[in-house]
């Protein structure tokens, strides 16, 4: 080996930081078996998007590759390609905390359009919208399609994919190609310029500060500083709330998550309505591109303000166990297993788990006595998901409601949900989380593939000019709609 070749390869090797956890033979597959009856004894859905031979030739194909050397990020990512094939967007493993990025975490923010990635801020002398080709030497090609696994996703919805890997790009390169002090980075600039830069790793709270500032939040459209207190007012905030647009006689209402307590949140919601009314306003625009779930009853409260009738969300909720596969290895549950599985379910047997073919909810799926009686538009996109879901299928059922951006995260005809429970494997320390519940939706257009998510009515698509500008296409479209 000559000695160039020699200092270059001793350059890569020195900077990768190795986080790993060695475990042996037996502690692998003691995991690895715990990880399985998880899944055969309570996963819902197991088998919707891979027949169960398939499945366990995976599972036993895995088994022989856990040899004796083996560590914690190995099994994670040996794990990982297994819940991918199941497609599940509530089924998430959580890598050991023993991968320490929090001081070497890849320093650029990158936003996907059509599977490209951009810089989605000016930082390091990059300007907004320049082409990402290689990092390290590795082509973003390759990278996004080992990143993909990462990302739970319902069926074979890419968005939210999207969505998770332009948000947690550091964090998923780490885990796949290790720990890594210095980026060479080669890129295009929107001029066409072709240039390469080597920037050092920085600490993750660094690189979260930058990410308030993408572009893509479009501070610049509303008139406001890409800055932190943009972020925490329209992008990160829990509570719902309206802005006003009142040259056109419209209201922006932003409700960004249904994880609030319920009575709160109704409480809310009836105090905005309130004042949208009063004003006597023509035009409601929902926006809930970044609503990633909750709380189901906080979703048919939203919808209850925009309903001209009673309205339905579920067919049915099904379970494959009346109980918690592996109870001593859980952390939390959040709800009561006795009352949430067994009591619930019990008297409901079929031939594989137990259903309940109604929805306890109908009750209050009925419009709000302060509901909106304008014209009314949601916006929606990758980030959408579970409840924030659930709600624009309801949107997507009615034909008064114009639904608009991206294909939503959530799965269409069903996903899982309603009891999450959070597991720790013994010896790895690896975390999981999965839902017992398969809650089937009440869906009007079944000629949507299956494994889709929530289509929107009108497709809009970020481009590399809205981004580069700061342009919000999806509400551009629709205020010029209104405005005529």
């Amino acid at each position: 080996m000559k000695k160039t070749q020699f200092f270059v390869l001793f350059c890569i090797v020195s900077c990768v930081v190795s986080a790993q956890r060695h475990i042996d033979s037996l502690g692998i597959k003691e995991d690895f078996k715990i990880f399985e009856n998880i899944l055969k004894k309570g996963h819902p859905s197991l088998y919707e998007f891979i027949n169960e031979d398939s499945l366990n030739y995976i599972f036993e194909n895995t088994k022989e590759s856990l040899g004796s050397e083996n560590s914690d990020i190995d099994l994670y990512k040996k794990m990982l390609n297994i819940t991918d094939k199941i497609k599940d967007g509530h089924l998430v493993l959580y890598a050991p905390n023993t991968i320490k990025t929090d001081q070497y975490y890849f320093p650029l923010i990158l936003k996907i359009i059509n599977t490209e990635f951009y810089t989605d801020t000016d930082d390091f002398n990059i300007p907004i919208g320049s082409k990402i080709h290689e990092i390290n030497g590795r082509g973003i090609s390759v990278i996004f399609e080992n990143m993909k696994k990462y990302a739970a996703s319902d069926g074979y919805n890419l968005t939210k994919k999207y969505r998770d890997i332009e948000l947690k790009f550091g964090l998923y390169f780490a885990y796949e190609f290790g720990i890594q002090k210095q980026f060479d980075i080669n890129y295009t600039e929107p001029n066409g310029t072709k240039k390469n830069i080597s920037i050092p790793a920085e600490s993750f709270a660094k690189v979260r500060l930058r990410n308030t500032k993408r572009n893509s939040y479009f501070a610049k459209y509303h008139n406001k500083e890409n800055d932190f207190n943009f972020f925490n007012t329209y992008i990160s905030n829990k509570d719902p709330f309206v802005y006003f647009k009142e040259d056109l006689n419209a209201a922006v209402l932003v409700v960004n998550t249904f994880e609030s307590d319920t009575r709160i949140f109704k409480s809310k919601l009836t105090k905005i309505f309130k004042e949208i009314n009063k004003k006597k306003t023509r035009h409601l625009i929902i926006d809930v591109r970044q609503n990633n779930g909750g709380f189901r009853s906080n979703a048919v409260h939203l919808y209850s303000f925009i309903s001209k009738g009673t309205f339905k969300q579920i067919t049915s909720e099904y379970i494959a166990s009346l109980s918690v596969p592996e109870r001593k290895y859980t952390t939390r549950t959040f709800l009561n297993e006795k009352e949430f599985l067994k009591d619930k379910f019990n008297n409901h047997p079929i031939y594989d788990g137990w259903q309940i073919s109604f929805d306890d909810m109908e009750a209050i799926m009925v419009p709000d006595k302060d509901r909106f009686k304008g014209k009314v538009y949601v916006l929606s996109g990758g980030t959408t998901f579970a409840a924030g879901s659930t709600f624009t299928l309801n949107v997507k059922n009615d034909p008064d409601i114009l639904l608009i951006g991206e294909e939503n995260g959530g799965g269409y005809y069903f996903f899982n949900g309603e009891f999450p429970v959070y597991y720790e494997l013994p010896n790895s320390k690896i975390l999981m989380s999965m839902s017992m519940e398969k809650v089937n939706h009440y869906v009007k257009d079944k000629t949507i593939p299956k494994g889709s998510g929530i289509p929107p009515d009108k497709h809009i698509i970020l481009t590399l000019e809205d981004l580069i500008s700061g342009r919000d296409p999806e509400l551009d479209y629709i205020i010029r709609l209104i405005g005529g």
